[in-house]
């Protein structure tokens, strides 16, 4: 019997292989690339799968004709392999069921979140993310948790600040006299420019909301404490430019300091000159350029994104045009000359949907977002902790361990572990969801085992069965979406259950093969003995790896003999010159 772990980690990689989202343009996306039998795969299947496959847009659309037609073959494999398996009902086998069902309540949860709250926020982020924006702010400290008299005099002082700002004091001269950031003195409160997802959403919420030139007339409250913020500049976003650079370094003397600085700089304008003259920038790099990283390359620095460069570098390449050239540009390193081969803008949401999903996960936006949904169905549902069942938990524990200092498995009996610690309509939280919890949540791992920890792990047991509820709730067996992903899930079990029980129990290496192989390629098995003369192994030093080379063809052989007759009960019929339209706008 396969271990439940490993039929996951299975199902995991091919589900991780054959799932994403992706929608083309339709008429297109609905031709028919391939016909199974009676079954047919679409054109836009085939960009679905094969874009989780090569991970992004442009990568798929950069693969060659012969990559796209190789990684269909192995896709009709995939299917050739679930229609046999369906079709004999291998899908109602009682242990497949159990897994479907334990994947249904992980990835429902999941799937719940994603429409109820990411789908709407990740548009929107893709809307501000279409521009960027340049602001300055002026900082006054006020931690979170500060006391009423700290929280009235940082108001006041914020709004003392305002008032300056109101009666025409400039901007940056304020910043420099009152704001408590550490940067000031060094930029006088720019920020630079930056797009949504990079700050906290009561500062980037705030900063969009303004009109070029225009400062908020009330501070702004965001974990760092309170801003007054200026927008300075918004234009449409360039993500990233693609440059190269010849650098005159700077020359320093034992101590550190800076010698010939003006000579450094006019060895740059020369490079610069040389460059506007027409001169070839790769040879300019090559005569001048005292970056050992980047010289080997031509200068070349790739695609760089905003803010990623030193600050008046970052200016310069992404003012300047495709083409053109700019120095001498100064940074911390020394002396640039710059030249911009190309831009990349802002895609299609379609394209960066999935990575603004990632990137805004990760973020405390994301998870206080999330916080207050589960919050708000706990309140719909009448969720509640039992004084009962909080009181029976805490009589096992001693408040002064941690969670880590217990076995709770071995702790709690099977009676035990049904014992009720929290209910809500339509379900229950027992001793043994906490117990589920703990073995791959170690957030609690270290905290001691007081009554407030003990709330904590029985709020965070309850957080998917509630989801559960809601999900429920909305009838999600009838979204396209959602029953789309679970028959994904679906096939890879089923894949795996053919993989093993159709394939690689047929696979039998026996000891006769073994020595047969090795007879015939013991020159392929050599190593250097005692003397430094090459020798041949023994047998039984590489028995395990002639036994596994043996396996992995019989399996091959099994699996092709296996493919041909499943082609040839689901006769398959390639379009291929619809093939060549995978990708295209």
């Amino acid at each position: 019997m396969i271990k439940t772990n490993k039929i996951k980690m299975y199902v995991f990689l091919l589900f991780s292989a054959f799932l994403t989202v992706f929608t083309a343009n339709c008429n297109r996306a609905s031709k028919t690339l391939v016909e199974i039998g009676n079954d047919k795969v679409t054109l836009g299947e085939f960009e679905k799968q094969y874009l989780k496959t090569v991970g992004n847009l442009d990568s798929a659309k950069a693969k060659s004709l012969d990559e796209k037609k190789q990684f269909l073959n192995l896709y009709i494999n995939f299917r050739l392999k679930v229609k046999d398996a369906r079709e004999r009902g291998l899908l109602s086998n009682a242990d497949i069921q159990k897994d479907v069902d334990e994947y249904k309540r992980n990835f429902a949860p999941t799937f719940l979140i994603d429409k109820e709250i990411v789908e709407a926020k990740i548009k929107d982020l893709y809307e501000k993310r279409k521009d960027e924006v340049r602001a300055s702010h002026i900082l006054v400290n006020l931690p979170e948790g500060a006391s009423p008299q700290d929280s009235i005099a940082a108001y006041q002082k914020a709004d003392s600040i305002i008032q300056k700002l109101k009666n025409g004091d400039d901007f940056g001269e304020v910043a420099l006299q009152y704001s408590d950031d550490r940067t000031v003195k060094m930029n006088r409160g720019d920020l630079y420019y930056f797009t949504a997802g990079m700050t906290v959403p009561e500062f980037e919420d705030a900063v969009y909301d303004l009109g070029k030139d225009e400062y908020t007339k009330k501070p702004v409250r965001t974990m760092f404490g309170l801003h007054i913020i200026k927008l300075t500049d918004r234009k449409p976003r360039t993500e990233s430019v693609k440059i190269s650079h010849v650098l005159i370094q700077d020359k320093r003397d034992s101590t550190g300091v800076l010698v010939d600085s003006a000579g450094t700089y006019q060895r740059a304008l020369e490079v610069y000159n040389k460059a506007k003259g027409g001169e070839s920038f790769e040879s300019l790099v090559q005569q001048y350029s005292d970056d050992a990283g980047s010289k080997p390359q031509n200068g070349d620095l790739g695609n760089v994104d905003r803010r990623r460069l030193a600050q008046p570098l970052d200016s310069a390449a992404f003012i300047m045009g495709t083409g053109d050239i700019a120095g001498p540009v100064r940074s911390p390193y020394g002396w640039h000359v710059i030249k911009k081969f190309g831009e990349k803008k802002v895609g299609s949401f379609e394209k960066e949907k999935e990575t603004i999903k990632t990137e805004y996960k990760k973020t405390k936006a994301y998870k206080d977002d999330y916080a207050k949904y589960v919050e708000t169905l706990k309140g719909k549902f009448g969720y509640k902790i039992l004084p009962e069942g909080l009181s029976f938990f805490k009589s096992k524990v001693d408040t002064l361990k941690t969670v880590a200092d217990y076995n709770f498995d071995s702790l709690f009996t099977p009676q035990d572990k049904e014992i009720i610690l929290a209910s809500y309509d339509g379900g229950q939280v027992k001793v043994l969801d906490i117990i589920k919890l703990l073995i791959v949540n170690r957030d609690f791992a270290r905290m001691q085992l007081t009554e407030q920890t003990i709330n904590g792990m029985i709020n965070s047991a309850a957080e998917n069965p509630i989801l559960n509820r809601k999900a429920k709730d909305m009838n999600f067996d009838k979204d396209e979406e959602y029953a789309a992903s679970i028959a994904d899930y679906e096939n890879g079990l089923l894949v795996f259950r053919i993989d093993q029980d159709e394939l690689w129990s047929k696979v039998k290496v026996a000891e006769t093969d073994i020595t047969g192989f090795y007879e015939s390629n013991k020159s392929k098995y050599t190593k250097t003995d005692s003397t430094g003369k090459q020798v041949n192994k023994t047998i039984e030093e590489v028995r395990a790896e002639i036994s596994n080379e043996l396996q992995q063809q019989k399996y091959k052989d099994s699996e092709k003999a296996y493919l041909e007759a499943l082609r040839q009960k689901y006769p398959v019929v390639i379009h291929e010159e619809i093939l060549t339209e995978a990708f295209t706008d």
